[in-house]
């Protein structure tokens, strides 16, 4: 007879990642200097991530996955939407995500993102130290 043994979630689980996300939005500004990067920390891993630059024209945000990221070269840069900008979506799997102004001002954001059910714990350092994403490890 066989016996049912339900399995966690995990980080390579693709179960986790095929049925809808529980819903996670945040409003906030871009800081503006790479020592104070707006870092969004996530409940559960990420599914999806939705990043709208809801700024003024010509205020463009960094995006990326580390405050070493968004202050180099390791970033996503976002135009804001009144000049044409497009709402950016990643498919990506993080438990952190960092947030800065390209220059002196604060623009605003939007973010939505769809968390899986796989706790933190399997990501600890949200891939701090893989190419890309800038940093050292913790």
């Amino acid at each position: 007879m066989a016996l049912y043994s339900p399995h966690a979630s995990g980080l390579g689980n693709s179960a986790a990642y095929q049925v809808s996300g529980k819903p996670f939005a945040s409003t906030g500004v871009a800081p503006t200097n790479a020592g104070d990067a707006a870092e969004i920390a996530f409940p559960t891993v990420t599914k999806q991530i939705t990043f709208i630059n809801n700024g003024a024209t010509g205020k463009t945000i960094r995006i990326g996955f580390s405050v070493a990221g968004v202050a180099g070269t390791n970033y996503i840069l976002v135009q804001p939407i009144v000049d044409g900008g497009v709402p950016i979506t990643l498919d990506t799997k993080v438990t952190k995500f960092y947030v800065r102004s390209s220059d002196t001002s604060t623009p605003a954001y939007s973010l939505y993102a769809a968390l899986t059910g796989v706790p933190n714990e399997d990501l600890p350092n949200s891939w701090l130290g893989s190419l890309g994403v800038g940093g050292t490890k913790p």
